[in-house]
């Protein structure tokens, strides 16, 4: 009997411990923010002012260099002006996500991912009333 209950012991213990040991991934939100209209998070709020340039490559072009773009974005907490911030967006290079950091306030942290539209073709230009930001929010 005793044979049986050390058995039954072993058998269970090696089962309850194999527990998943996985660590997940907090889940990043994504939020689009078009030009001029005001993105608000507890008490931070981000306003896209303005498109500075965009001299991004388009689609359908060869380019020797992929070019840029420059947004303005001010940053609000409690309704008062923090910062003002020009995020820079260069295609096809792994950007400081510092620089892409528009706020980090607590547990919050708001990063401008991209600026869409992409230039599609060269003879097309974007109007400026097109374009919004794409922000990953994380908590």
């Amino acid at each position: 009997m005793k044979l049986y209950l050390i058995a039954l012991f072993v058998f269970l213990s090696g089962h309850l411990v194999a527990q998943d040991s996985t660590t997940v991934e907090v889940p990043k939100i994504l939020a689009k923010l078009p030009l001029g209209k005001t993105y608000t998070l507890d008490q931070v709020e981000l306003v896209f002012v303005d498109v500075l340039s965009d001299s991004r490559c388009p689609k359908d072009v060869t380019c020797v260099w992929a070019g840029q773009a420059v947004a303005l974005v001010e940053v609000y907490k409690d309704q008062v002006l923090i910062e003002r911030k020009e995020v820079v967006f260069d295609p096809g290079k792994n950007t400081n996500l510092n620089l892409k950091t528009l706020c980090a306030y607590k547990d919050l942290r708001v990063l401008a991912n991209n600026l869409l539209p992409y230039p599609e073709q060269s003879q097309e230009k974007i109007k400026k009333e097109a374009y919004y930001l794409q922000l990953e929010i994380s908590y």
